[in-house]
């Protein structure tokens, strides 16, 4: 099977679940699929304007996260009860597994996120990468030069 190892963010095709109203993009980048990683996924999150990524959830441990705000401006909510922390850009966020969070976008324009994770994701860790899986097959997919591996 071919891998995918050098591509750009803009040829990932984006998932946002119908539940999601279109509050968030979701661009699998990092995955068995895609590169053919055995330890890692990572995500290019885009949350639009004066949205949130809805109530608080979290990922079971071993499953830490790792948020790099990479553009926009918005609130985080961590843990239980919830601390608030501003988010912008060049801010770092570990989430522990097992962590109640949730993202809100403060600002005018689209909030950036990197998301990073120990991989591969068994099903009921990420409702998001367990719905792309669902929609696709899969959960790396090209919309430019490809569908990537198939």
């Amino acid at each position: 099977m071919s891998r995918q190892l050098v591509f750009k963010i803009g040829n990932v095709a984006g998932f946002s679940p119908d539940e999601a109203g279109g509050a968030f993009v979701s661009r699998l980048l990092i995955d068995p699929d895609g590169v053919g990683s055995s330890s890692l996924v990572v995500n290019h999150f885009t949350l639009r304007p004066g949205r949130t990524t809805g109530e608080r959830g979290h990922h079971p441990p071993p499953y830490d996260e790792v948020y790099i705000v990479l553009r926009g401006q918005g609130r985080l909510q961590l843990g239980e009860p919830p601390e608030i922390h501003a988010l912008e850009p060049d801010t770092v966020v570990f989430i522990p597994g097992g962590t109640a969070h949730a993202v809100e976008n403060t600002g005018a324009t689209n909030l950036e996120l990197l998301t990073i994770m120990p991989g591969p994701l068994r099903e009921g860790v990420n409702p998001v990468y367990d719905g792309r899986r669902k929609a696709w097959g899969r959960g790396f997919k090209l919309i430019t030069g490809g569908d990537g591996p198939t």
